[in-house]
């Protein structure tokens, strides 16, 4: 009896394991079966990460020297705010100012000299005012010198040219008195010859006294015509010596007429060049083009020389959108397009306590860009617009971003399920897999 019932028992114990094993199979089935299900229904944020930091939407402005010189001033520091039109630094614009000091002594001789050449077109005395005097003393006394020398130069030429014409005037002077003295001869050899030739006639007086009274007529009507071509020569020469002292004197103005052409047109290059310089001059300080924020100060110590065209500092513009620049791996970029939301947490603030901030992907670049301290890397710089605010817990006031901040970045690029999340990696392996 008592082995009937250890038997029954057994089988009831064995039926009764039998049955709590396929409960227990059939609920594992069952449990992956609803976790497939969920896997594949249940969606992830898919996220792109990258690093970045808060920059202006408008570029920083590097501001830089419009002309070389020494610092005289520095007005602000790193971190200043500064308005637009605000005093950075206040230069002394050495090149500007040398150029310019050259130019107006150019200037201020030229004015002098063309005083000097015009007194000589005029024949007038060379004075100069006291002002033209003191602004170019010595040019003033060098173009005193010139003009004192070139005036006796020809003063020379002319007592030479006088001396001459003098000459000449007195052999007219002579030529005409012989010519006279011939012409009364004459007159008297030919009175003399008739009242001789009628007594040589009469054998009254030798023959020989008529001859030699002709032949003294022929020789004084010769020096009568000798005295007429002197008196032409003389003449000629006159006028020759006159037309000679009127062209020294022309020549004379004349070379001073083209000085003084030369003379009118580089002053008219040197005062159209002054206004320029002056501007230049004027540029003694760098002001502020924007409202923003130094960022970084290239000259701090008066006294330093700036070159033109150097930067002396970076601005970072304030009052304009900030924007995170973000740095995304080449390998992520596939995944980010525009318009995509953007949760940005601040490096500064945690996000545990603070939380994070909405965003937007504005703009991508459209290329990688290398590294500056890594040359191998390259990454894709995206601007993600900031569309929220993040809140201080214990005042309740908003955070003020400051450019520079650092963050990270996640890109929501889309929706994929926890089946795909889990079945990628797998599928990646599986491409990669059995190659040589």
């Amino acid at each position: 009896m008592s082995d009937i019932n250890f038997k029954t028992l057994s089988r009831e114990m064995a039926g009764r394991e039998g049955l709590g094993r396929s409960t227990i199979m059939f609920t594992i089935i069952a449990l992956i079966i609803l976790a497939l299900i969920w896997a594949n229904w249940a969606e992830l944020d898919s996220v792109t990460r990258g690093e970045g930091r808060i920059v202006s939407s408008v570029q920083n402005q590097m501001v830089q020297a419009s002309e070389g010189g020494v610092i005289l001033r520095r007005y602000v520091s790193e971190n200043t705010i500064v308005t637009k039109g605000e005093v950075l630094f206040e230069i002394d614009p050495i090149d500007a100012s040398s150029e310019l000091n050259r130019l107006t002594q150019r200037l201020a001789g030229l004015d002098v000299k063309e005083l000097r050449l015009r007194a000589e077109i005029n024949g007038s005395e060379f004075s100069l005012p006291s002002e033209l005097n003191a602004r170019s003393p010595m040019v003033a006394l060098t173009e005193q010198s010139l003009f004192v020398a070139r005036r006796a130069e020809l003063a020379g030429q002319l007592a030479v040219l006088a001396q001459r014409l003098q000459q000449r005037q007195q052999d007219l002077l002579s030529a005409e008195n012989s010519v006279g003295t011939a012409h009364r001869t004459a007159g008297f050899i030919e009175e003399e010859i008739a009242v001789v030739e009628p007594l040589v006639r009469d054998n009254i007086a030798p023959t020989t006294r008529l001859l030699e009274l002709q032949r003294q007529l022929e020789k004084t009507r010769g020096e009568w015509d000798r005295g007429n071509v002197g008196i032409e020569q003389a003449r000629s020469s006159i006028v020759e010596l006159e037309t000679e002292t009127e062209n020294t004197r022309a020549n004379y103005r004349l070379r001073a007429m083209d000085e003084l052409n030369t003379v009118v047109a580089e002053q008219s290059e040197l005062i159209e060049s002054m206004p320029r310089l002056e501007e230049r001059v004027s540029r003694t300080v760098i002001r502020a083009p924007m409202k923003g924020i130094v960022s970084r100060l290239n000259f701090r110590t008066p006294g330093g020389f700036v070159s033109t065209g150097d930067i002396v500092l970076e601005l970072v513009p304030t009052g304009e959108a900030l924007i995170i620049e973000a740095k995304i791996m080449p390998q992520d970029i596939s995944r980010i397009r525009l318009d995509d939301n953007v949760r940005i947490r601040l490096s500064a603030y945690d996000s545990a306590k603070y939380g994070s901030v909405d965003g937007r992907v504005m703009q991508i670049s459209a290329d990688a860009v290398v590294d500056e301290r890594n040359q191998d890397a390259s990454h894709y710089l995206v601007d993600v617009a900031i569309e929220g605010d993040l809140y201080i817990e214990e005042t309740g006031q908003p955070v003020t971003f400051i450019p520079g901040m650092t963050a990270t970045v996640d890109v929501l690029s889309g929706k994929r399920t926890v089946l795909e999340y889990i079945w990628q990696p797998i599928a990646r392996v599986k491409e990669l897999a059995l190659r040589d």
